[in-house]
């Protein structure tokens, strides 16, 4: 599942950028940070992954907040599918945290098993 969504942000990262070099939108590419791959217990790692979720959230306001400042309203209509989206990664995994939370092995396990069937 989080090699489904890995592939399904980088995707997406790709669509915007596309999309911006063919309106001719300036664009500088940064290096990004290497991400974290320790933790000490899972409720970490899903911490970590709506953090990032959230965090994906606030860059699409920001692009949207700028376009919106130039009139750009073909680039907020571009944007609103990442948005609609985005409202729905977060509830899932704060969901999936909230289950995280104190949960049993046996817990774990089952969510593990979920999460496979749903990327296949």
């Amino acid at each position: 599942w989080m090699l489904d969504e890995s592939d399904e942000e980088r995707g997406h990262g790709k669509e915007i950028l596309e999309f911006a070099m063919k309106n001719h939108y300036p664009v500088q590419l940064e290096a990004l940070a290497l991400p974290r791959s320790e933790w000490q217990a899972p409720d970490e790692v899903w911490e970590t992954i709506l953090s990032l979720e959230q965090q994906n959230t606030k860059n699409l306001l920001a692009i949207a907040h700028a376009a919106d400042k130039c009139g750009q309203y073909g680039v907020k209509a571009f944007l609103d599918q990442f948005h609609v989206e985005q409202i729905e990664a977060e509830d899932k995994v704060g969901g999936i945290l909230a289950k995280v939370r104190g949960a049993s092995i046996n817990l774990l396990w089952e969510l593990d098993y979920m999460l496979g069937k749903e990327a296949e």
